[in-house]
């Protein structure tokens, strides 16, 4: 890991994390930038999105991919627990 990682977050997950109550939301956003220097923070994922990782922060969770090459994380989903399909 060296440098920094530009974190892409699509319109459709800003749309969702604004609508997620604080402190919940403010959480995210602190995770969302942590990702930037420390992107191996998430838990590799089984199954079918074995190439994601996933953060809780209860009862919410972060799924993102990593792209070490490019230095990259794009943001998949950001929403409560229950409502995102994950392993």
């Amino acid at each position: 890991m060296s440098g920094k990682y530009f974190v892409y977050v699509s319109n459709s997950v800003k749309k969702s994390i604004k609508k997620i109550p604080q402190p919940w939301q403010s959480k995210i956003l602190y995770i969302l930038t942590a990702l930037e220097t420390n992107p191996f923070l998430g838990i590799k994922m089984t199954g079918e999105k074995y190439y994601c990782r996933k953060i809780r922060i209860h009862p919410y969770r972060i799924i993102y991919t990593m792209n070490q090459k490019q230095n990259s994380i794009e943001i998949l989903e950001t929403a409560r627990r229950g409502n995102v399909s994950y392993d």
